[in-house]
């Protein structure tokens, strides 16, 4: 194999292992997880157990391009929901408690973004250390 295919093949993996640490992010953030490696705490991600079940693809994108990563419409389709259900969970928190999407990442975008750094490389990594044997 030549240079430039070799080349461009690392260039692949590492862009689909960008998309997979995005993606593991917000589905930790969907599913109230509190992330991988020390939790989100541990990074200063506060309040994410506010977004449990109240990701969807809006949202998911509009977390995602506030990290500085842009991720396909067909990616996000598994954070789709039934707009009843979100209305639930939604109405679930009183006003007191209910964090919006805008509020949430104001308050953590740096956090975020440092979670992010920190889990894209592992991933890209692991997926270089992989495409090499």
């Amino acid at each position: 194999m030549n240079n430039r295919s070799r080349n461009m093949k690392r260039v692949s993996v590492t862009r689909s292992a960008e998309v997979a640490a995005m993606l593991d992010l917000l589905r930790d953030l969907d599913e109230g997880s509190a992330g991988d490696l020390e939790g989100f705490k541990y990074y200063g991600i506060k309040d994410s157990y506010k977004m449990k079940n109240r990701i969807n693809s809006y949202r998911a994108q509009k977390i995602a391009n506030k990290i500085g990563k842009n991720i396909s419409k067909s990616h996000l389709v598994k954070f789709s929901k039934d707009k009843n259900l979100l209305l639930e969970s939604d109405l679930a928190y009183n006003n007191k408690e209910r964090l919006s999407i805008n509020d949430f990442l104001n308050m953590n975008v740096a956090a975020l973004i440092r979670y992010y750094s920190v889990i894209k490389s592992l991933y890209i990594n692991d997926a270089l250390l992989k495409l090499d044997n």
